[in-house]
């Protein structure tokens, strides 16, 4: 199932530029709402991945949202994107449930933070051991993942090249002190 992404801003030229980000990221789906109680109205039919608030919205602000879902959804991670970002506002937001503040003029940010939350939220990244893996449609779409034999067919150009070899250290990992 494609991830869904709720953004919840006042502005209609703020939800369309961040459902253009959202979706050239590749992220999913993308549902809008206008304010906080639209959002929350829209979270609790559709049951989204992750929100994004805005802090300054009427009817219901980011922080009264922000409560609101950790109260009726506490499993659903929130982030917020506003012009008001600053130290307090950050500490105001995480007491209410808000995983990290960003603000709107780092979109760059914003797609870390989302990448970040998605993936630590994973079933996959928090099983852990040697086969932990991103699941792929959690990776930016420039990130490339080879499969096996693209591995494979890697390792044995390298070792044919005429490019020196380095030597993996034949105990390594076993405890012995050689």
């Amino acid at each position: 199932m494609p991830t869904q992404i709720l953004i919840a801003d006042d502005n209609p030229a703020v939800r369309t530029a961040l459902r253009q980000l959202l979706e050239s990221a590749q992220f999913g789906e993308v549902i809008e709402a206008e304010n906080g109680r639209d959002a929350i109205g829209k979270a609790q039919e559709r049951r989204p991945d992750i929100v994004i608030l805005d802090l300054v919205m009427p009817v219901m602000d980011g922080l009264v949202a922000a409560r609101e879902f950790s109260r009726i959804m506490p499993g659903v991670p929130l982030l917020m994107h506003t012009l008001h970002w600053s130290p307090q506002v950050e500490l105001e937001a995480q007491k209410v449930g808000v995983r990290k503040v960003i603000a709107k003029a780092d979109s760059k940010g914003l797609i870390s933070a989302i990448q970040e939350t998605l993936i630590s939220d994973s079933p996959v990244a928090t099983t852990g051991g040697p086969e932990t893996a991103v699941p792929a449609n959690l990776l930016p779409a420039e990130t490339a993942v080879l499969p096996p034999a693209a591995e494979s067919a890697q390792v044995a150009v390298a070792e044919n090249s005429e490019a020196p070899a380095v030597a993996a250290p034949e105990d390594a990992g076993n405890g012995s002190a050689n």
